[in-house]
């Protein structure tokens, strides 16, 4: 499930999105967002094979933070430099190498639209499969509404509820190391450096 969350984040990341021409975005002209988020997984058969809650903030355009609060206890933060997911349940903290985010249509995050890079010109190196059949919408001002189909057939849904108040300083996206946790540095650069963290 660990592996799911982080290919999931990375996915989206990685993923083109579109909306209704005309609709007022709910985040354009934004620098910061945050607030929740609940996901939804359905398998090929329609059944919900996997569902999720929790929190979410946002810095344009570099940083990512989603804690997962329930079922499982996790936190993932992108940022330009690192991917980093804390596994809270388990006492494991991963460091991976950070996507190009400059190169992505992470954009899309922040006004709904890409520009005329089709699905096919995207790269999803080792951060797995892509999705396919995307969809981004704002129904309210409040909610952005993610939609998309993976390489399994397993249809996935993310509502976004925005908050109207409150700042996301860069200190949001600063993770230190638990004592006790097992800590693995999976950069390029770590030269295998990994093991538990006394």
């Amino acid at each position: 499930m660990t592996k799911r969350l982080s290919l999931w984040l990375i996915s989206l990341v990685l993923s083109p999105a579109v909306h209704a021409a005309g609709d007022t975005w709910p985040l354009e002209g934004q620098n910061t967002a945050s607030g929740t988020f609940q996901q939804t997984v359905m398998d090929i058969n329609g059944a919900v094979a996997f569902s999720s809650t929790g929190r979410f903030a946002a810095l344009k355009p570099h940083h990512f933070r989603w804690e997962i609060e329930s079922p499982d206890r996790q936190l993932l933060i992108a940022t330009s430099e690192a991917f980093w997911q804390w596994d809270k349940d388990l006492d494991v903290v991963v460091l991976r190498d950070a996507p190009e985010i400059e190169d992505l249509p992470i954009s899309a995050i922040w006004n709904g639209t890409v520009d005329d890079r089709s699905s096919s010109d995207l790269e999803t190196g080792h951060f797995g499969d892509g999705v396919k059949n995307l969809s981004v919408r704002s129904p309210d001002e409040n909610t952005i509404i993610v939609r998309f189909d993976d390489s399994l057939g397993q249809k996935t849904l993310f509502e976004f509820n925005l908050e109207t108040q409150g700042v996301v300083n860069p200190s949001t996206f600063v993770i230190t190391v638990p004592d006790g946790v097992d800590f693995y540095d999976e950069t390029s650069r770590s030269q295998g450096r990994s093991g538990a963290i006394e």
